[in-house]
């Protein structure tokens, strides 16, 4: 019972001063707003660090020889093939599934 009146309770405001609610925030509301600010917060900052992280590895690029980085970005490409490989295989599997060929 101590939940339902918890989730009943709501804080009226009013914008205009017109001494009607405008509109009501209940504590659900509130608890998902504060939820979706901290997830947007901790977005930016992972975001922040992967950016941060990748000019570091771009300035450690530039200043290898340019044999050296196309090696790295061939390396890159096989292993990004590989996967897309793996994906297609997994992809295959479950249409199989699905369609029970």
């Amino acid at each position: 019972m101590a939940n339902k009146s918890i989730e009943k309770k709501s804080v009226g405001i009013d914008i205009d001063g017109d001494g009607i609610k405008d509109f009501t925030l209940d504590l659900k509301t509130i608890v998902m707003a504060f939820a979706g600010v901290i997830s947007l917060v901790m977005t930016y900052t992972t975001l922040k660090e992967e950016i941060k992280i990748n000019t570091i590895e771009i300035e450690v690029a530039k200043k290898m020889p340019p044999t050296q980085t196309h090696e790295l970005i061939n390396e890159k490409l096989l292993n990004l093939e590989d996967m897309l490989d793996k994906y297609d295989e997994r992809l295959d599997k479950l249409e199989d599934k699905i369609y029970k060929r």
